[in-house]
């Protein structure tokens, strides 16, 4: 006799899945209820990628923000008042959070046969069995280029329902686009693949954006720091208590199609921290203890251009090419993506700073300045906000992962006030940093010429190209140090900037002189008009005009280590 398939329930609100780090080092997975019971004990949210955690981050925030707008639209002095009074307790209030969660708790179940969380009940391929889980987990690589991956080939047959739950959230904020499998109820099938709509965005919602929270102590602080109760950018809208924000949970029955958001989608916050890019269904095994298969297409289809009001943790850019391509009158706002090869703090004042193009910063960003300036966040108790970006960089016409982005600093809270001294005096050292670094490279470029280097283009660019990212890695403690304990007093500022490009100066020469030792070049040969010593009198005179004179103790020498001469040499 056949046994029967079990039926089976994993429920997020109550059954333990989230890893997370406790503050005395212990690991453990917890359910959504304990996440908020112990926030204030939990130092971090873990994940089997760093790139699980914005989105887990994201889905608590919204069931705080949904929370929060059970009341109605609150004043933007109550919604201080109940920040700051909540801030100074160190813990959340528990009674309606457990109280929402209560309310929607089966629409947190994985398996609900009516509205499984993140997923759409019943979806099918269309003439085609499931996928395996090896396509809801972003680092198993296809069988034949598996000798590439890290991770164990004998456990990708299944997935425990916690590690499924998060790969769930992951893929829908983080899936590629390309070509997908047609799911029964399709209407935009072409030769019987799908495709996403002509110009739309294909990944998921936050594949198209630079990923940037707030991370504090623990992860209460964390929470809290990110959860924006009003902002200038939503135009009077408000956050808490907009109708029309509200989770994917909460939503009826979704069709298997994919969508085409609705004008002003997506509303708020809540909205984007759970928008549902795919419609996806997890397959369990007939024991009902395990993944082992997975339904994807697309959902509904990612909105991103000029939704700073709604999309509160990324940077923004004006895009010309956008304004040109759909013929607006202004040049429309997308967000600002991340760099995998470059350290974010390098990018700081696409964070902090507000330009000629108007306030482009993160909302998590604008509301640490509106704490601050209303005196609900104090400098002196709280000096330092880590700034921690995290995304997925894509290839191939965003189709598959090309690589990641899991980069954080520590900032002193002096610099989120994008109209201070210290804030416009940090920003100049750093690019009077990134156009130091310049000046060594173009050092490189000099004792190529020098020695008659006869090498290709090619090769010369990759080695300028080597140097650069050589430079910023020397650079790198010095400058997110420097960050870190950027000072607020407006006396101390300049003082502390002289200091930091003394020793940006410092380290750059004696790289400069590391690299001539380790690339053997005569100290007196001379192609073109150019010799090493000339080479080196030009990146001396370069660092004085960008990092200005060095003030150096009387008993520390300017040049840290002695360029070799030819004599020195033999």
């Amino acid at each position: 006799m056949a046994s029967e398939s079990v039926e089976p329930h994993f429920n997020l609100a109550t059954d333990p899945w989230i890893p997370v780090i406790y503050q005395d080092g212990t690991c453990r997975e917890v359910s959504i209820q304990t996440v908020f019971e112990d926030a204030e004990q939990i130092r971090e949210v873990s994940g089997d990628s760093p790139q699980q955690v914005l989105p887990m981050l994201r889905l608590l925030l919204a069931i705080l923000h949904r929370q929060l707008s059970q009341g109605g639209t609150k004043s933007e002095d109550d919604l201080l008042d109940w920040w700051e009074d909540t801030w100074e307790s160190g813990h959340f209030d528990l009674d309606g959070i457990l109280a929402y969660l209560a309310s929607a708790k089966d629409r947190f179940d994985l398996f609900d046969p009516s509205h499984p969380f993140y997923q759409v009940a019943g979806l099918e391929y269309a003439g085609k069995d499931p996928d395996g889980v090896d396509e809801l987990v972003a680092d198993v690589p296809k069988s034949d280029k598996f000798l590439f991956s890290l991770r164990s080939k004998g456990r990708i047959d299944g997935l425990t329902f916690a590690e499924a739950g998060r790969w769930l959230v992951f893929q829908q904020a983080y899936a590629t686009a390309g070509i997908k499998t047609p799911v029964k109820g399709n209407t935009h099938v072409k030769s019987g693949k799908v495709y996403p709509p002509k110009g739309a965005v294909g990944t998921g919602m936050l594949g198209a954006e630079g990923g940037v929270f707030l991370e504090g102590a623990n992860l209460f602080r964390t929470l809290m720091l990110n959860l924006v109760l009003f902002d200038n950018a939503r135009g009077g809208r408000p956050i808490v208590g907009c109708g029309e924000d509200v989770p994917s949970w909460e939503r009826g029955e979704v069709s298997p199609d994919y969508r085409i958001p609705t004008p002003g989608e997506p509303y708020g916050p809540i909205q984007c921290y759970t928008w549902q890019s795919r419609r996806m269904r997890l397959v369990p095994n007939d024991k009902g203890d395990r993944v082992i298969g997975v339904i994807s297409c697309y959902g509904d289809i990612p909105v991103v251009m000029d939704k700073e009001g709604s999309e509160l943790m990324t940077a923004w850019r004006p895009s010309t090419s956008q304004q040109k391509s759909l013929g607006l009158p202004y040049a429309p706002r997308l967000p600002k993506t991340h760099d995998p090869t470059r350290a974010i703090w390098r990018g700081l004042a696409s964070i902090v700073s507000v330009g000629q193009d108007g306030d482009l910063r993160p909302g998590v960003v604008r509301w640490v300045e509106r704490l601050r300036y209303e005196g609900v966040l104090s400098p002196e108790e709280y000096p330092v906000v880590a700034i921690h970006a995290q995304s997925m960089a894509y290839g191939t016409q965003n189709s598959v992962f090309a690589d990641a982005v899991d980069d954080k600093f520590d900032l002193s809270v002096s610099l989120f006030e994008h109209d201070s001294c210290a804030c416009n005096r940090a920003l100049a050292t750093i690019d009077s940093v990134d156009q130091a670094v310049g000046k060594v490279v173009n050092f490189v470029s000099n004792i190529q010429k020098a020695s008659g280097d006869k090498a290709s283009s090619t090769v010369a660019t990759q080695e300028r190209n080597r140097v650069r990212e050589s430079v910023f890695a020397e650079l790198d403690a010095i400058c997110r140090t420097r960050l870190a304990h950027f000072p607020n007093e407006a006396s101390a500022i300049e003082t502390y900037c002289a200091e930091w490009r003394d020793e940006v100066r410092r380290r750059l020469l004696s790289y400069a002189t590391r690299y001539l030792n380790e690339c053997d070049r005569s100290f007196f040969e001379e192609h073109e008009g150019m010799t090493v010593g000339r080479a080196m009198a030009i990146l001396r005179a370069g660092l004085f005009q960008t990092l200005g004179r060095l003030e150096k103790p009387s008993h520390v020498s300017e040049n840290p280590e002695t360029v070799p001469t030819e004599e020195g040499r033999e």
